[in-house]
């Protein structure tokens, strides 16, 4: 994975996230306590796809 999973780099992938998926809310995009892999897990869930595909696509963001 690429620099996207820096904190500070996050805040400008989850605005792009809620542009090309509306089904997402910023509550699904919160990089809670927990660890990248919970993070990465939810998302993929709502947008129904597998991990590896949700990481591929951020990683061409």
């Amino acid at each position: 994975m690429n620099k996207n999973f820096d904190h500070k780099h996050w805040d400008s992938v989850k605005i792009k996230l809620l542009k090309l998926y509306p089904v997402l809310t910023t509550s699904d995009l919160i990089w809670r306590h927990g660890t990248v892999d919970e993070l990465l897990e939810t998302i993929s869930c709502r947008l129904g796809k597998s991990k590896n595909e949700l990481i591929a696509e951020l990683d061409a963001l």
